[in-house]
C-alpha cells in the first residue's frame, strides 16, 4: 500500500504506509548539503536510499549532480526508480548492500540518512521494512562509515544525520576508519529530539 507525498516543487511521489514515514528531516538534510556544496558537477551517492527521497530532491535543485543511490530492499529501489519518472528527475537506484559495496570510481560526496537505533535499544518492529528503516538490522554505524571511507575520494565529503545522542558513537567510529568529522548541524525535529548531519572528509 502506498501513501503519497507532495514535494516542495509541485512533484508528487510516493512511499509505503507500512515503512517509515518521511519526515522534516528530509527537508533539513537537502537544505543543508544544497547550502555546503558550491560545485556543479560532483559525483553523489546516497546510502541506502529508501523511497528515494533526497536523491530526488538534490537532483531537482542540482540537475547537473550525477545522483546515484544504493538501497538492500528491492522494492523500495524499484520504487524509487517511479518516483524518478513521476518528479522528472535523473538519480538511479539500484539494489546492493552497502557492507560489501565498493565502486569503480569514488565520489565527490556520499550522503546517507541510515537506521537510527542500535539492534538493542527499543521496540523492533514487526514490520521487516519500518524495523530495517529505525534500527540498525542490515547495517550499523561501522558498517556506514567504513563504507565512506572507501568510496570517498580523498578530497571528498560525505554527510551523515543521526540522533544528537549518538554523537559519542559518531566520534569514535569515525576515528576507527580514519575519518574526521569536521562539522555538525543540528535539527531540533518535530519530536523534540535533536538530530545532527555531520560532516565526514578524510583524515
Amino acid at each position: 500500500m502506498l501513501t503519497s507525498v507532495k514535494l516542495p516543487f509541485g512533484k508528487t511521489i510516493f512511499q509505503t504506509r507500512c515503512g517509515h514515514s518521511i519526515t522534516s528531516d528530509s527537508a533539513f538534510f537537502v537544505e543543508t548539503v544544497s547550502e555546503q556544496i558550491s560545485q556543479e558537477n560532483i559525483n553523489l551517492l546516497e546510502l541506502g536510499s529508501g523511497n528515494g527521497i533526497i536523491s530526488i530532491m538534490l537532483s531537482h535543485y542540482h540537475p547537473k549532480w550525477k545522483i546515484m543511490g544504493i538501497e538492500i530492499q528491492k522494492h523500495l529501489v524499484k520504487l524509487s526508480q517511479d518516483n524518478t519518472k513521476l518528479s522528472e528527475t535523473s538519480p538511479t537506484f539500484s539494489q546492493a548492500d552497502l557492507r560489501a559495496f565498493t565502486s569503480l570510481q569514488k565520489y565527490d560526496l556520499i550522503i546517507s540518512n541510515p537506521p537510527y537505533f542500535p539492534k538493542d535499544k527499543g521496540r523492533i518492529s514487526p514490520i521487516v521494512e519500518r524495523a530495517i528503516s529505525r534500527h540498525e538490522i542490515t547495517c550499523n554505524m561501522l558498517d556506514i562509515l567504513e563504507c565512506v571511507k572507501r568510496n570517498l575520494k580523498k578530497d571528498g565529503r560525505a554527510f551523515i544525520l543521526y540522533p544528537q545522542n549518538r554523537e559519542h558513537d559518531i566520534d569514535n567510529f569515525a576515528k576507527k576508519v580514519d575519518l574526521k568529522a569536521r562539522k555538525k548541524f543540528v535539527l531540533d525535529s518535530e519530536k523534540k529530539k535533536k538530530k545532527i548531519i555531520v560532516e565526514f572528509v578524510n583524515a
